[in-house]
């Protein structure tokens, strides 16, 4: 993925709608090209212990806007991919929303999630692990924008072990599959031929069938009774359309 906004929160208190911070790192064709963090009034005032964590207390909120109030003035970076580094960012992001009445509805990734899956030998995979593991700048943890900076890197570190992994697989192969998938998507249909068409080959290669495996699994499971209705070939056009993204 190129293009994705990295975010991270810090709450004042327990509740997960008491966000006294946010930071943010934009990244455009897999490159920092934004930055910023703000300080929010919170939800439910401060909390002794949550401020030790991060240093923010009353005296730096009191006169800042709750993140209803901040909400126009970010709401653009909404509307790309989310990355952060725990579920715990898209709870407070959708308690926000619920709390504000804002309506969002966004794209999320868990990086740390990514980091288990792609390093499975580390040690553990927090964020200060990460930074270490690849050699990145030390940043000041909970702080909200360095930790989003810190996220971004990690995150786009994460993506080249995928290309490593691909190396055994021949570019033909992927050019190959990039083709169909794209003649597949070229009348925004998928049919029943077509679905079969696209089984097969990725039965035919199997380290893109692996690669791929939701979209194998996801396929092979809608063609076991031999029918396809307009529902189901909407689910894999849904999947082509995500596998396209990630191929380019």
């Amino acid at each position: 993925m190129k293009d994705f906004i990295a975010i991270d929160f810090e709450t004042a208190n327990p509740q997960r709608v008491s966000a006294c911070a946010i930071g943010y790192a934009k990244i455009s064709h897999c490159k920092i090209v934004e930055t910023n963090g703000h300080l929010i009034k919170p939800v439910g005032g401060h909390a002794s212990f949550q401020s030790k964590i991060h240093g923010i207390k009353d005296e730096h909120t009191f006169d800042k806007p709750y993140f209803g109030e901040l909400f126009s003035e970010i709401r653009d970076i909404f509307n790309y991919p989310l990355v952060a580094h725990s579920l715990f960012d898209k709870q407070v992001l959708s308690a926000l929303s619920d709390h504000f009445n804002l309506g969002l509805n966004f794209d999320y990734i868990d990086s740390s999630a990514v980091a288990k899956e792609k390093l499975p030998n580390l040690k553990n995979c927090k964020l200060q692990t990460l930074v270490k593991h690849f050699g990145l700048p030390k940043f000041k943890h909970h702080d909200a924008k360095e930790d989003a900076i810190a996220c971004a890197k990690v995150f786009l570190l994460l993506q080249d072990q995928d290309q490593e992994k691909t190396l055994s697989i021949s570019c033909d192969e992927y050019s190959e599959f990039k083709s169909i998938i794209k003649s597949i998507l070229a009348d925004e249909h998928v049919n029943y031929k077509e679905a079969y068409e696209l089984l097969y080959w990725l039965e035919d290669h199997l380290e893109i069938g692996k690669r791929y495996k939701n979209l194998y699994l996801k396929t092979r499971e809608i063609l076991e009774d031999k029918h396809l209705d307009s529902i189901e070939a909407t689910e894999i056009k849904l999947f082509l359309g995500k596998t396209l993204r990630e191929l380019e």
